[in-house]
């Protein structure tokens, strides 16, 4: 078994990336829909309330849910909140992140997994997988990518500013995965990553 951790920046592919892999037989693995379903708990909607304030909270008959455009909002804007937040989600996704490595193991033990986690090096995690890959693209074309999707410009760059610059992540990856040139030219680069890591597994 070989597990792949597979990260970018802010609108430069990731997602993409991952369902490319998986089209070809990986095991795929995606943080943000982790994410989703931890912000439901009630321990972690206490949690991050108690972090940001009352203000993110949408009230429901069920109970309280997390409005995460408006925490996005905040944390993206304040590095000392967003760090609190980030110690209350981080080892929630670190446990199923293990327990889905655990699980997919016992039932292929040749399996070649990979994971989709946006933070991999900001959060310490590379430590975790057998290799790395970062999917990257022009800054301009992330941002123009994110406009059709209904992200301002000025939201898209301060989230991108969030996070530990491209250029480093490039090289502190195993392999990289250039996403600037058109699905055909980067579906290209994913096949040859996938046929190395199997190699590899």
């Amino acid at each position: 078994m070989l597990t792949v951790g597979l990260t970018g920046n802010f609108g430069m592919g990731k997602t993409t990336v991952l369902q490319m892999f998986g089209r070809l037989g990986a095991y795929t693995f995606n943080s943000d829909e982790t994410v989703h379903e931890i912000l439901k708990r009630p321990g972690i909607i206490k949690k991050i309330s108690g972090i940001l304030g009352e203000d993110v909270l949408m009230k429901h008959l069920g109970g309280p849910s997390l409005d995460r455009r408006r925490m996005a909002d905040i944390i993206f804007r304040d590095p000392h909140k967003r760090e609190k937040v980030e110690k209350v989600i981080h080892p929630e996704v670190l446990k199923s992140l293990k327990t889905t490595e655990s699980r997919i193991s016992a039932e292929d033990p040749s399996a070649v997994i990979v994971f989709e986690v946006p933070l991999l090096f900001e959060a310490g995690y590379g430590k975790y997988f057998d290799r790395t890959v970062v999917v990257y693209c022009r800054r301009e074309t992330a941002v123009r990518r994110l406009a059709e999707k209904g992200v301002a410009r000025d939201e898209a760059l301060r989230r991108m500013r969030s996070q530990m610059p491209i250029t480093k992540k490039k090289k502190m990856a195993d392999f990289v995965i250039d996403n600037s040139n058109g699905i055909r030219e980067t579906d290209a680069q994913v096949r040859r990553v996938f046929r190395l890591l199997q190699d590899q597994g």
